[in-house]
């Protein structure tokens, strides 16, 4: 009998599990039906097909104005100024007095000089005159000689003090700032004033480092003053040290350049040079992701259906990155489509549908628009 019972509630428990059972599984049958009502979950993305094209790669230094002919004007001997024949911003030819120092009494000592040299010389010559009837002997004729040697080398001596007290334009130059005064006493080696060559180039010097290239003589380089816009002036490398840099084992080079208002001795500038060219895709930046695992892109192909792309993640590694364009090197071939602006949104095989990008109404539209 009681066997019989626990059958009976053993059937009965069996009935209930199986209707809960049952009617569970309507309800999830209906869920999945009712979720499968909805459209697979998509986004809309810009896309590009990439190619490979070439690219010319550079770098960035920072290079030297220095200006072919400029000198520290100097007086290599003290005295006091007689004449100033220059004018601060001036210009003057080679050759031309700029400054006069006091030389009064080595003009006098030259004009006793030269008196003797003419003594000795009128002695010695009618000494020779003598020697072949034996009157004088011939060391007496040596030692006119000698005399009328010692005269011209006095000469010289003077006349080599007055030309160092007499400063001239080494070239042809202007004449930077003074404030020097007719009766000032000058030490030597006083500094007078820069005198900067007219030349119409003058040179940039930049240094390279070995590890990121070199250049050959007669390339060129692109000088960009900070600050400016436009493009570079284009200059021209022509000569390079023998050796590197003892302290930051970089090359230095010398470029020459069309001279330029803004392209001042001693001022810095900004010189690229170029360094190599190869073929590279290269890609808008927003098209390029970067997580834990390194940067990578989303590669679109096409559904077998016809409408939209499934999206699919792709390692790539990155080459030079300018502005908005960012180079591939590797992960990429020429042909594949990638999403771009729009990328960041996708999961890897997710549904995409690609769209153009509204352009940028124009000024003329706007005003028009406005005036309506």
């Amino acid at each position: 009998m009681n066997a019989r019972r626990w059958l009976i509630t053993l059937c009965a428990c069996v009935l209930v599990f199986a209707a809960l059972a049952g009617y569970k599984f309507m309800q999830i049958k209906a869920a999945i039906a009712f979720g499968e009502s909805f459209p697979e979950p998509s986004e809309s993305v810009q896309a590009l097909i990439v190619s490979s094209s070439p690219v010319h790669s550079h770098i960035t230094t920072i290079g030297e104005v220095v200006a072919p002919e400029a000198m520290e004007l100097r007086n290599e001997l003290e005295g006091r100024v007689s004449a100033i024949n220059m004018t601060s911003g001036g210009k003057v030819k080679k050759g031309d007095v700029l400054l006069q120092l006091d030389i009064s009494e080595e003009s006098a000592r030259l004009n006793a000089a030269r008196a003797s040299a003419n003594l000795t010389r009128l002695k010695l010559e009618r000494m020779n005159k003598l020697l072949p009837s034996k009157a004088v002997s011939e060391d007496s004729v040596d030692q006119a000689r000698a005399e009328h040697d010692i005269a011209l080398a006095s000469v010289g001596q003077w006349q080599a003090t007055i030309d160092k007290k007499t400063l001239r334009a080494p070239f042809d130059a202007v004449v930077g700032l003074h404030d020097i005064e007719v009766g000032e006493y000058l030490e030597a080696n006083s500094m007078l004033v820069m005198l900067l060559g007219t030349q119409d180039f003058v040179w940039v010097d930049f240094n390279l480092p070995l590890t990121q290239g070199r250049v050959a003589l007669g390339d060129n380089v692109s000088v960009k003053i900070p600050g400016a816009d436009g493009e570079g002036i284009e200059a021209t490398v022509i000569a390079s040290n023998p050796a590197v840099s003892a302290q930051s084992r970089n090359l230095r080079y010398r470029a020459r350049v069309a001279a330029h208002p803004a392209l001042l001795p001693n001022a810095v500038v900004n010189v690229e040079v170029p360094t190599g060219s190869s073929t590279l895709i290269q890609v808008p930046s927003p098209a390029v992701l970067r997580d834990e695992m390194g940067t990578y892109v989303f590669v679109l192909t096409p559904e077998d259906s016809g409408e939209g792309y499934r999206a699919s993640r792709r390692a790539v590694t990155l080459g030079s990155e300018e502005g908005e364009i960012t180079g591939i090197t590797a992960g990429l071939a020429p042909g594949d489509r990638i999403a771009t602006h729009g990328a960041f949104k996708l999961r890897h095989a997710m549904l995409a549908y690609v769209r153009e990008r509204p352009a940028k109404p124009v000024a003329a539209d706007a005003d028009s628009a406005r005036g309506e």
